[in-house]
């Protein structure tokens, strides 16, 4: 997460799935949650032969901190 938002949001959710975000930011705008998705490197599972493709990118969902009981309770 930014450090511009390290202190008024929290994360409820990471995937590497592009889809999975996209269903996850959907899920909590229907419910009135506003939310942030984050896009970056994940050097988290390599091989002997680098990156599995799968886990190169990562995607973090935060929400304002008062939202965070809410937006935790919608989500598995």
């Amino acid at each position: 997460m930014s450090l511009v938002h390290a202190f008024t949001h929290r994360r409820v959710h990471s995937t590497f799935s592009a889809e999975e975000a996209r269903r996850v930011e959907q899920l909590l705008a229907e419910h009135g949650i506003p939310c942030r998705v984050e896009k970056h490197s994940s050097a988290q599972s390599v091989t002997a032969f680098g990156t599995l493709p799968e886990y190169e990118v990562a995607y973090d969902i935060a929400v304002p901190n008062e939202y965070f009981e809410q937006a935790s309770a919608l989500l598995p």
